[in-house]
């Protein structure tokens, strides 16, 4: 019974990554493959269907989704982004690599406000492409800095991945983002490292000579306060009153809402269209996320009615795998995978499975969620999917998609080496949320 339960679902699997292949929306190819596992194996509960829709996103938690994302497309729409760029670059300019830091910087600070990675792509890079061509940039180090620091946006906290990722399991967002925190910015670092050798060495070519460091630097490093206090502000007020424990991360999503409003009242930057346009954009990502969940769920009760995670579990211990050695292959998987599906969708359709074999192999929840969003940090930047690399051929449109291919690669192999770190030593994304909330 067992090998036919594992034949069928795998002509089920087959049918699923079909249907995306045809290029069916991925929300109607979960429900359809959802219905096809429950009509097959327990066609009594297929009326039940209506029900498990409905309380796939029944949960207060994922109210946060939409209003982040309108936090993000409000700072996106008015502007403000140009401070935060030019007082960035006051910072980073002397640095080996100059203006290529300024890229990984300012999406690192932006991340830390939207998490949105698309959006962080598209707000830096509208900025930072132009300028740096001018200045004799090259064009695959631009690519490159801009696809893995604005990936960072759904890495470093508030990251709406971790939102949905926490929904889906039931796992506490604030553990979440707590454990994002640290591997967010160390990834950011060592993005930065890389730059910063290579540009020494091997790209050097690739950049003009950076601005020299003089006594006029410090005075000019401290004026970028000016540019940067708005966001730094926004960032604490977000994620403190998440960490202290005054605000749910819904709460806080809403909060942000109204800073981002405020921000752009205060600096004259605030009109109609700025908010219709960053309100319609909100409501359309925030459906899409939301059908993509219900479809998600729906296939995920399906497959546990089945048993077959309970199958895969007894199936892997069985064969006496070194937990390691199972997560060294789940990362395989997602790596295959990430070429084929989008950032959500390859979350949606594995955790139903994943999930459960991590956490019975003994991987802490919240360790196991942060590696699964670096994964999809480098399924977001994977050809011939990965939606950021084309946001940024949309973006630089006379820039062929080869070369923005090649800029990314060296920082996919910084990523590669971080899940490497953080498996070896899982304190580093662990500390913060045990220090915090205990554990």
């Amino acid at each position: 019974m067992e090998d036919n339960i594992l034949v069928v679902t795998m002509i089920v699997f087959a049918i699923l990554l079909f249907l995306l292949a045809s290029g069916v929306y991925i929300a109607f190819a979960l429900l359809l493959t959802g219905l096809l596992v429950l009509w097959i194996f327990t066609p009594e509960l297929v009326r039940s269907a209506a029900f498990h829709l409905f309380n796939s996103v029944n949960d207060f938690v994922l109210v946060a989704v939409p209003l982040f994302i309108f936090m993000g497309n409000i700072i996106l729409h008015s502007g403000l982004t140009e401070k935060l760029y030019r007082g960035v670059t006051k910072i980073t300019e002397v640095l080996p690599g100059g203006l290529v830091h300024t890229n990984i910087a300012a999406c690192s600070i932006f991340a830390a406000i939207t998490g949105s990675a698309t959006a962080t792509c598209v707000t830096i890079g509208t900025i930072a492409i132009p300028e740096q061509l001018a200045r004799g940039y090259n064009r695959k180090i631009i690519m490159g800095s801009l696809l893995s620091g604005g990936t960072l946006g759904v890495l470093i906290p508030p990251s709406i991945i971790m939102i949905i990722y926490g929904a889906f399991v039931k796992v506490s967002v604030a553990r979440l983002f707590l454990g994002g925190f640290l591997p967010g910015f160390l990834l950011a670092g060592m993005f930065m490292l890389l730059t910063a050798v290579a540009t020494s060495f091997w790209w050097k070519s690739w950049v003009p000579p950076r601005r020299k460091l003089t006594w006029g630097y410090v005075p000019r490093a401290f004026s970028s306060i000016t540019d940067i206090w708005p966001f730094m502000l926004m960032i604490v007020l977000i994620l403190g009153s998440i960490y202290t424990g005054q605000a749910t991360p819904t709460e806080a999503a809403a909060l942000s809402g109204f800073i981002a409003l405020g921000m752009a009242a205060l600096f004259r930057k605030l009109n109609f269209t700025s908010v219709r346009t960053a309100t319609l954009e909100a409501l359309r990502t925030t459906c899409f996320v939301a059908i993509c969940i219900v479809g998600g769920r729906l296939l995920g009760v399906a497959m546990s009615m089945i048993k077959l995670p309970a199958l895969l579990i007894s199936l892997v211990t069985g064969l006496g795998f070194d937990p390691v050695v199972v997560w060294i292959i789940i990362i395989a998987a997602y790596l295959i995978l990430g070429m084929l599906m989008e950032d959500v969708s390859l979350m949606i359709v594995t955790l139903p499975v994943t999930f459960p074999l991590m956490t019975q192999l003994g991987f802490d929840p919240v360790w196991f969620g942060v590696q699964l969003t670096i994964l999809i940090q480098l399924a977001m930047i994977t050809p011939p999917v990965g939606v950021v690399l084309y946001v940024m051929q949309g973006i630089s449109k006379e820039t062929p998609i080869q070369h923005i291919i090649q800029g990314s690669l060296p920082y996919v192999g910084v990523m590669v080496v971080s899940i490497a770190i953080f498996t070896a030593f899982p304190q580093i994304i662990l500390w913060l949320p045990n220090m915090m909330f205990g554990g």
